[in-house]
């Protein structure tokens, strides 16, 4: 078993100023209310933009430098009486604190290092509590907790001095005591138990860490520690989330076992109540970096993870208060003490980066029990208060600045705008993809280049490891808009890992994508992996397990399960970290370098080149169960004119579209034509005149106006996109005017894609899979003798090929109807269009939309969008007469 070590902090009149008595929150569901009362066994979240215990304004708060040194002589006071108490024949037994004693608890979790953002607004708070519930009547004292994470992951002016000066800023505010976090093990247990243990002044608690194979608690490590408070004496139980063999690099800690959080608890609690009577302590707190993962109640936290669920309902009876941590969600409930319907006791989390100060007063009853007075989240923003301690910590800081300002201010590069996490409700949400994500990738990618190391394939990052964003209105020092530097970088990827290569077969690549989904008992059920520009990644969210991905290209290429790749990465994910085993079944190769130092190089070989870093908007990893045309919501076809084109001739292809309901747009439609033919949109006003005359009823659906006419689409342009502001419900069409050069002959196969374009949604997306179709039209005489035969009019997407006739009519020589949306004229839509006109169906054309480009006679000009023709196609809702043909798509390009 592991060494019980009790370790007292004592509170003598030179440390008084750290461990004043301060002031408390209300109970979860009555925020803000003083009385004591019988909480509920659920209460809801505080609003975070109320403070209704710490206003901004310090005087009106009655707190001064002069008020906390009389708090500090009131709280002595206090302690005595309570001292005194006891030697009158009070019992002094665990759990059996004199009736009416009242203790303040105030806490914080996953600060990160963020002492330039948030160090001395947090300790303002603190030393603000202290002193207000010092001068109130009859309390003995505030302790001082944190739930772990304290360091890694932190910002530049910390992480670049290993975060000693985040301990030293701890240890000014008077901290007592700290479970571990798994950022604590970012450099792995011998650093924890021995760099950072030696600069903390306090405790790293961690119960439920074990030598391998064991159940004693690795030695350096406390599964509890006792700390003073204002004479009552508070044992204070630490844990970590079982997910810490995930969450860290491997290498670090491959001699650890990871309990289970709860049963260490329950164990501690036992050997502490089996302790002499004058050594137990009067109350139990339970520090926890673990957590839910959503906080709307705490019914809805306790299904959002089985950890928290199973300490909340079996974390032992004699445990008192139940501090978590880990999500980064604030909250504040009361829940019911198992076994004991009548007592509740509070779990609360104080958010991330030093942005809340949990805070708790109890007061003990007749029997021993301790009864929440207030629970509370107190907002640090914008606070400051007149104190020494704040005062040191502010100095703390200007050192740990000054030492890195000049490395800090280089700058790398510039973005052309934010590039950001992926965000739901306010909150980074690992679970979608990210354009700083993929940028990442991109850049681990590129940084093998120029190292001893054989080039990779494609680069792949995990989420947890982006800490923050890029935006042009973050400025460093005294750097331009936009500008990056080497300290906004290193922020973003703070951990220092090793890049290199793994050298992996397909299926294994294939693997990492299937484990975004992550085991059960995760705390996050979806990892999106941020990818390089090489890959395309289709999965399908609503598959079995083990049947998720649907389809892995490379540089446009199937993925081949059976070849080898060369992955470029960082260390963590190479040793299987966040639950990516796939990847340590390959072999890593290092490069040498940081993932911080391939990340500045990327920026700085772009502004070497004179160019700024962009976002890609496009997704890389699409999910079908978001997209229209997949699951059946959406059907298209692409029709080609039924006469065919006369060389020099203008005429509409037409693209069909039928929906379910409105498609949200835009939705961007991408044409591919051989070279020298060129392409526009329908003008509006006359497209609006056809519309007319086939339906009174019907109304064109709003379409983006260009802000500036555009030049005519020149021959030479790689591809031209049309945006749609959406696509409405049911059947409509949209002429897209062709116009072939005055020397074409044979054949002319037109290429249409569909995607949903730039909008809110990336993750939601109704078109996230590229479509593809296309139609074939005679040229000249082609055409013309074509005319009469049997063949009907084509509209396929996956190339192959299959007859209907244009507008619906019957296959027989005599069919003969007019093709709705073909005579739309593009006069001032972003591009030249001459002389189209309507034109009818004779039933009989030899206009063929077969899917092949076996017809096309001139090279292709490519199918990038370069959104040369933007807005303003006409959608022409044509109700009956709506061209219908053979529906058929593909999932991917």
């Amino acid at each position: 078993m592991s060494k019980l070590v009790t370790k007292i902090v004592a509170t003598g009149a030179a440390v008084s100023m750290l461990t004043l008595p301060g002031a408390a929150p209300a109970v979860a569901s009555s925020l803000g209310g003083d009385s004591v009362r019988e909480a509920p066994a659920e209460a809801s979240l505080p609003d975070p933009s109320s403070d209704n215990s710490s206003p901004d304004d310090s005087s009106a708060a009655d707190s001064s430098a002069a008020d906390a040194e009389a708090g500090a002589g009131n709280s002595a006071d206090k302690t005595a009486d309570y001292a005194a108490d006891e030697s009158a024949g009070k019992d002094a037994s665990a759990q059996a604190a004199a009736e009416g004693t009242k203790v303040q608890l105030l806490n914080i979790t996953d600060f990160h290092g963020r002492i330039a953002e948030a160090g001395t607004q947090l300790a303002s708070v603190v030393e603000e509590e202290r002193a207000k519930y010092a001068a109130a009547e009859g309390t003995a004292g505030t302790g001082l907790l944190s739930a772990g994470d304290n360091i890694g992951a932190s910002t530049y002016a910390s992480s670049s001095q290993q975060d000693s000066p985040t301990l030293d800023v701890l240890n000014a505010i008077g901290a007592q005591a700290s479970a571990v976090g798994n950022h604590e093990f970012d450099q792995g247990i011998d650093d924890l138990t021995g760099r950072v243990s030696s600069e903390s002044d306090f405790p790293y608690l961690a119960a439920n860490v074990y030598d391998k194979g064991t159940t004693d608690v690795v030695d350096g490590l406390e599964g509890y520690t006792t700390i003073d408070v204002g004479g009552v004496k508070v044992a204070v139980i630490g844990v970590v989330t079982k997910d810490t063999k995930s969450l860290v690099s491997p290498d670090g800690i491959a001699d650890l076992d990871f309990g289970d959080p709860t049963d260490a608890v329950n164990r501690v609690a036992g050997e502490i109540e089996a302790l002499p009577a004058d050594e137990q302590p009067d109350m139990t707190v339970v520090e926890a970096h673990l957590g839910a993962s959503s906080t709307k109640s705490l019914g809805d936290a306790q299904a959002s993870n089985a950890e928290f669920d199973k300490l909340v309902t079996e974390a032992d009876a004699s445990v008192d208060v139940l501090f978590t941590g880990h999500t980064h969600l604030p909250h504040s409930f009361e829940a019911p003490v198992p076994g004991e319907p009548d007592r509740t006791r509070p779990v609360v989390e104080a958010g991330s980066y030093g942005e809340y100060v949990g805070q708790v007063q109890l007061e003990a009853d007749a029997e021993g029990n301790w009864t929440t007075e207030k629970s509370d989240l107190i907002k640090t923003e914008k606070k400051s208060y007149d104190s020494p301690v704040v005062d040191e910590v502010a100095k703390i800081i200007a050192d740990a600045d000054e030492k890195v300002k000049v490395t800090g201010s280089v700058v790398a590069g510039e973005i052309s705008e934010d590039i950001t996490r992926a965000t739901k409700d306010g909150e980074e949400d690992r679970g979608a993809e990210s354009t700083l994500g993929n940028l990442v990738a991109d850049a681990l990618k590129d940084g093998v280049e120029g190292t001893q190391l054989d080039d990779a394939d494609f680069g792949i990052t995990n989420p947890g490891g982006l800490r923050t964003d890029l935006r042009c209105d973050d400025i460093y020092n005294t750097e331009d808009k936009c500008e990056v530097t080497a300290a906004e970088l290193s922020s973003v990827l703070p951990f220092a890992n090793d890049h290199g290569v793994v050298t992996m077969q397909g299926s294994d690549v294939i693997g990492l994508f299937e484990e975004q989904w992550q085991p059960a008992d995760a705390s996050r059920p979806f990892l999106h992996l941020g990818i390089s520009d090489e890959l395309e990644v289709v999965y399908d969210s609503d598959a079995a397990k083990g049947e998720h991905v649907k389809s892995v290209e490379v540089d446009g290429k199937k993925l081949d399960p059976d070849k080898e790749y060369r992955v470029a990465t960082l260390s963590f994910l190479a040793a299987g970290g966040d639950n990516f085993s796939s990847f340590a079944e390959g072999d890593f190769e290092l490069s040498g370098l940081t993932d911080f130092e391939t990340w500045v190089d990327y920026f700085e070989k772009s502004a070497d080149e004179n160019e700024k870093v962009s976002p890609d908007n496009d997704e890389r990893q699409a999910d079908l169960t978001k997209d229209v045309i997949d699951n059946g919501d959406l059907t298209v076809d692409l029709a080609a004119p039924d006469n065919g084109i006369e060389p020099g001739e203008s005429k509409d292809f037409v693209l069909n579209t039928t929906a379910e309901a409105e498609v949200p747009g835009p939705v961007d439609v991408t044409v591919d034509l051989p070279e020298g033919y060129t392409v526009s949109a329908a003008d509006s006003e006359s497209a609006g005149a056809q519309k007319t005359a086939k339906s009174e009823t019907a109304t064109a659906p709003e379409v983006e106006a260009p802000e500036v006419e555009a030049p005519e689409v020149k021959v030479d342009a790689a591809a031209k996109t049309m945006t749609l502001e959406s696509i409405p419900a049911g059947a409509s069409d949209v002429a897209i005017n062709v116009t072939s050069p005055d020397d074409a002959s044979g054949e002319v196969t037109v290429e249409v894609g569909l995607k949903a374009g730039e909008g809110e949604w990336w993750d939601d997306n109704p078109l996230p899979v590229s479509h593809e179709f296309e139609a074939t039209a005679q040229i000249g005489d082609e055409a013309n003798a074509a005319a009469g035969d049997d063949s009907g009019v084509d509209g396929t997407s996956d190339g192959a090929g299959a007859d209907s006739n244009a507008d619906g009519g019957a296959g027989g020589d005599n069919g003969s109807s007019e093709a709705s949306g073909s005579g739309a004229n593009a006069d001032g839509a972003n591009a030249d269009v001459s002389g189209a006109t309507s034109t009818n169906a004779d039933g009989g054309s030899g206009a063929e939309a077969d899917g092949s480009k076996d017809g096309a006679d001139l090279p292709r000009t490519g199918f990038e969008a370069m959104n040369l023709v933007a807005a303003a196609l006409a959608l022409i809702v044509a109700g009956s007469m709506a061209v219908t043909m053979v529906r058929r798509r593909k999932a991917t390009r």
